[in-house]
């Protein structure tokens, strides 16, 4: 038997296994270099691989990267941008996306923590790529642009570049942080 039939379902094409070895292999952007973790605007990093406490995701994925874009032929489908916590003691949490965030900072007593010790918390724009301050940032909601869990809120530095978003993509509104409610950060109703 042959390597490649011993692997459920490679029996016939076993050229498959050649490209899914050559797509993880080529996942990293040319011109970088992987890394386990990214730096923050405060000068500490967020490691990335680590479990978000809030979905149990890998934060920063598989490719274990600060911002993933998912496409399915030429549309966009998914993004799923790492977002982080920095309490006053110094120590990091991470997240798999900006919904996770708030949800960790919405209901503090399932995580066991004090929201009052949080100094920073930051979400990758989508636009740049970096990370910005959640106070600054400006979220579109109900878009059906998904992140790892599904329904999330996408991050933008500008409303300019909310509503570009929502021009192209769709979403039912654009919030930020001091407007956000609970019922903006919980799952959809199916309508």
């Amino acid at each position: 038997m042959k390597w490649f039939e011993q692997v459920k379902g490679l029996s016939r094409k076993p050229w498959i296994a050649v490209v899914f070895v050559a797509l993880f292999a080529f996942a990293t952007p040319l011109g970088t270099e992987a890394s386990d973790h990214v730096d923050l605007p405060d000068g500490l990093t967020l490691k990335l691989g680590t479990l978000c406490p809030v979905c149990g995701m890998k934060v920063g994925g598989e490719l274990g990267a600060e911002a993933i874009y998912a496409y399915s032929e030429t549309k966009l489908v998914g993004f799923a941008g790492a977002s982080a916590s920095v309490f006053e003691n110094g120590s990091v949490v991470g997240f798999d996306g900006a919904r996770c965030l708030f949800v960790y900072n919405t209901i503090p007593k399932r995580f066991g923590i004090d929201v009052t010790k949080i100094n920073h918390s930051y979400v990758t724009d989508f636009t740049t790529r970096k990370f910005i301050d959640v106070n600054d940032a400006f979220f579109v909601m109900g878009t059906k642009v998904l992140g790892f869990m599904g329904y999330d809120l996408i991050p933008f530095s500008t409303k300019a570049h909310a509503e570009q978003f929502m021009t192209e993509y769709g979403g039912k509104r654009i919030i930020q942080r001091s407007s956000a409610r609970p019922e903006d950060v919980d799952r959809p109703k199916k309508e």
